[in-house]
């Protein structure tokens, strides 16, 4: 998996411990069918046993399994102030 970080976005992961976790959510929808989005949320997952670790220079990468490996993965800094997060993007 080739990882793609923008200099903003290693900078707000090493303010949170170093640690980024990627993983995928459903979304369900009464009316169409389910998709699957991948999310990136700071820190360390509970149970390591469905994730693989990646190392991205000092960050510690844990992607969930069932994400292909042969994506590729962006993270980008997005928001402002307090409200800044990793947004997540497999291409």
């Amino acid at each position: 998996m080739h990882v793609k970080i923008d200099s903003e976005a290693i900078r707000w992961i090493e303010t949170k411990g170093n640690q980024l976790t990627v993983k995928t959510l459903d979304v369900k929808s009464c009316c169409a069918p389910g998709l699957q989005e991948v999310v990136a949320v700071p820190g360390k997952p509970k149970s390591l046993s469905t994730f693989n670790e990646l190392i991205y220079d000092n960050l510690s990468l844990y992607v969930h399994k069932n994400i292909s490996k042969k994506n590729n993965l962006n993270l980008r800094l997005s928001g402002f102030g307090f409200l800044k997060s990793i947004s997540a993007k497999l291409e």
